[in-house]
């Protein structure tokens, strides 16, 4: 697809500086790009690029509106750029609407229309799939599920008994929803499972990530409210609540009964321990570990995580540690003369 300078302006939003007639075929990276794409800029440390790059013009913020080259000026960069990604270079992949003869659907099952259902899939009593609902081969859904419409289901996901999916969800390959969690109750030597008998409801437009596992409630739900973001390798525990429009980014782990508000990151690798409570608008980095309670629109980090300010401080005292090891013996020498001086005066 070729649009104008011009067009794609409209499109996103934004305003052109520069050349509007300018033909833009596609996007690339601002390395990469070559005479005929469109490139961005939504991290500053880039900027040194931008009389270096081949691209027939870059998307910008206000502030780099000064730029001697076409533009497209934008308050958000990067969400330009999402947007002419799929404008200009993603195709929907468009299924094949029917079930393949090597699919399992039990009788009681509920089937809506134009469904996509491929080979090896395995759907259980008296689930009911929605409308336009895509499930990729080695797909398996459990007895008295839901799906809802347009959601997309990829290859080996398994759902277990009970679980609610809502519209317009994307599960990718080998995530595991609604198996039991991981809870024992000691008995002396050894440990008795406690039965897992809630279930797992996912919101409308959720994603979820490859080989990411959300276990299934001992009582009652775990939930992820709608427009939650979840990516690959994550491990959601029974009877978490994430709210809606959070980012859950790769090797998370949140354990059981937490409660996590809207609007919240937990950045790689965090660690959240369990029944504590996660304020709205949140944001924790990467590979902190959470062991209390975080009030709303605070950004915490480290280990055990603390505002971010303090745990600066805390960062800038640990890098000197050994200067200070040095410092304090020194003092404690010439603390020891000193004692022997007085000593030997009095």
């Amino acid at each position: 697809m070729e649009k104008t300078l011009q067009e794609l302006a409209a499109f996103v939003g934004g305003a052109v500086i520069g050349d509007p007639s300018v033909k833009i075929r596609g996007i690339m990276s601002i390395d990469a790009a070559q005479a005929g794409d469109i490139t961005f800029i939504s991290n500053e440390k880039y900027i040194k690029k931008v009389h270096q790059t081949c691209a027939s013009a870059i998307i910008v913020s206000p502030k780099l509106k000064d730029i001697r080259k076409n533009l497209l000026v934008c308050n958000n960069p990067y969400l330009a750029f999402a947007k002419l990604v799929e404008l200009l270079m993603y195709q929907k992949p468009v299924p094949v609407t029917g079930t393949d003869a090597t699919a399992r659907v039990s009788k009681t099952a509920i089937i809506g229309n134009s469904v996509s259902i491929h080979q090896y899939v395995t759907i259980g009593e008296h689930t009911h799939i929605g409308t336009r609902v895509v499930l990729y081969p080695g797909v398996y859904i459990g007895n008295n599920c839901s799906i809802g419409d347009d959601t997309v289901i990829y290859p080996n996901a398994v759902l277990y008994d009970g679980t609610v999916i809502g519209k317009r969800v994307t599960i990718h390959s080998n995530t595991v929803i609604g198996s039991g969690g991981f809870g024992y109750a000691p008995d002396g030597e050894k440990y008795y499972k406690i039965p897992q008998v809630g279930i797992t409801v996912i919101e409308d437009d959720v994603d979820i990530g490859a080989n990411t596992t959300i276990n299934r409630a001992v009582l009652g739900e775990t939930i992820i409210r709608k427009g939650t973001k979840i990516d690959s390798q994550v491990v959601i525990s029974h009877n978490v609540g994430i709210g809606e429009n959070c980012l859950i980014v790769s090797q998370v782990g949140v354990a059981g009964t937490t409660e996590i508000g809207n609007h919240v990151t937990l950045a790689g690798g965090v660690g959240v321990v369990g029944h504590i409570k996660i304020g709205n608008n949140v944001t924790v980095g990467g590979y902190s570990g959470v062991a209390k309670d975080i009030p709303d629109n605070e950004t915490y980090l480290g280990t055990p995580a603390l505002p971010i300010q303090r745990m600066r401080r805390c960062y800038v005292i640990i890098e000197k540690l050994p200067e200070l090891k040095d410092q304090i013996k020194t003092m404690e020498k010439r603390l020891k003369q000193l004692e022997e001086l007085w000593k030997n005066s009095v």
